[in-house]
């Protein structure tokens, strides 16, 4: 792939992601970057395709805004057909195609990850949900569904697993499910604040802490 074709694919996917918020084009990149940091460590042990992980990662969410619009759409398998179009008009190896199709598919659980690219995507997208990205995430949300920081504190001090947006992210932060190696260490290290956090936001609000 040369840089005209990377070009076509970054501009390509950017335009699908405007006007998302908190899972818009910063997100894309912030996974696209750990996606790469993840490989680096993953190679080592797996036969990784740089090429197949870059443009995986840049496409994984062009099918958000659909989703977002009609909560029945699964934006994985939505993408991964937009991707198969797209990809097939710039003249990219269908072989290739195939495997980042199956990674865009998989991010969102609707088939299980089989080569490592998809588990390496799939990390990378849920390591975003993680750490203090992943606090920021849950307060944006909070704001976006009118939840106090109060609700916020109890929700995470709960046991019972609830549905709702920001509980379900809450979730997530006190929950792994990962596939590489490399991932479930750097969410151990991500993570490491999270508790921290929490049992101070307690603290502050029940006047404990001066």
């Amino acid at each position: 792939m040369g840089p005209r074709q990377l070009a076509e694919i970054e501009r390509y996917a950017e335009s699908h992601m405007a006007r998302l918020g908190l899972y818009g084009w910063p997100h894309v990149k912030r996974v696209e970057r750990l996606c790469m940091l993840i490989q680096k460590d993953e190679s080592e042990r797996n036969d990784v395709d740089p090429l197949v992980l870059k443009v995986a990662a840049l496409l994984h969410d062009i099918a958000k805004h659909a989703e977002k619009k009609e909560n029945l759409v699964d934006h994985g398998e939505l993408g991964a057909r937009m991707a198969q179009r797209f990809l097939k008009t710039i003249g990219f190896d269908k072989v290739k195609t195939g495997v980042i199709c199956h990674a865009i598919r998989a991010h969102t659980h609707k088939e299980e990850p089989i080569s490592i690219e998809a588990k390496i995507l799939h990390d990378a997208d849920f390591l975003d949900k993680l750490g203090t990205v992943g606090i920021a995430s849950v307060f944006i949300k909070a704001c976006l569904t009118d939840k106090t920081i109060e609700e916020v504190a109890q929700m995470y001090c709960s046991k019972e697993r609830k549905s709702s947006y920001v509980a379900k992210h809450i979730h997530w932060l006190k929950r792994q499910d990962l596939y590489t190696e490399t991932g479930k260490r750097i969410a151990g290290q991500r993570n490491k604040i999270v508790p921290t956090f929490f049992e101070a936001l307690k603290d502050e609000l029940d006047c404990k802490r001066k």
